[in-house]
């Protein structure tokens, strides 16, 4: 059976792996070997496929990433968009204190190719100095997508309403309590009560 649903980012996501800083990267690993194992253990398959950049949240005043995110057990299917973090969407050639957005078209071309963009667009002399630099969108994790699904039942709409500070009568409430429960649903569908226990480890 298949299910797709538009569902958000519910749970504070933090970008480990700081080149400079080893032991970040070695809980990186660690975390990212986590949802593997946790994901293999079953034998479920998780697909993240870019698909937009839009402004994706209500009250987005800026794009960021939207990718289409099917996670597979079987015959069960479970299928949902997923809105990145700003900071993890940007694309960008930074120059100076100046950042020039890229356009999404470059998303699969070298870097070589969007510095002469640059170059011929933009700013002429773009990369004549070691602190020019493109910054790429970093494409979400298996682990980040695990440890931004809904784990508990959210009960009813006003135990969500009192729980996250949302007002009863706001239709915005009302539209992220629907989508909170459909994701709720849909990962009961695809793990078992002990699977999910243990997804809760992944945070």
């Amino acid at each position: 059976m298949t299910a797709t649903v538009k569902v958000g980012d519910f749970a504070n996501v933090y970008k480990l792996g700081d080149n400079k800083n080893q032991k970040l990267t070695a809980m990186e690993t660690n975390y990212e070997k986590q949802a593997t194992d946790f994901l293999e253990k079953p034998g479920c398959k998780m697909t993240i496929t870019y698909k937009e950049s839009s402004k994706y949240f209500p009250g987005d005043k800026e794009t960021r990433d939207v990718y289409d995110v099917k996670i597979e057990r079987g015959t069960r299917k479970f299928e949902f968009e997923f809105g990145n973090s700003m900071k993890d969407s940007e694309f960008v050639a930074v120059y100076g204190k100046t950042k020039y957005p890229i356009p999404a078209s470059f998303r699969e071309k070298p870097n070589s190719a969007i510095t002469l963009y640059v170059r011929w667009n933009l700013q002429f002399d773009f990369g004549n100095v070691k602190t020019d630099h493109i910054v790429r969108p970093v494409k979400p994790s298996e682990y980040t997508i695990l440890a931004c699904l809904t784990k508990y039942d959210p009960g009813s709409f006003e135990d969500f309403c009192n729980e996250f500070g949302y007002d009863e009568d706001s239709r915005t409430a009302e539209r992220t309590y629907n989508a909170v429960v459909k994701e709720w649903l849909n990962v009961c569908m695809i793990w078992t009560d002990e699977e999910i226990e243990e997804l809760r480890e992944i945070n």
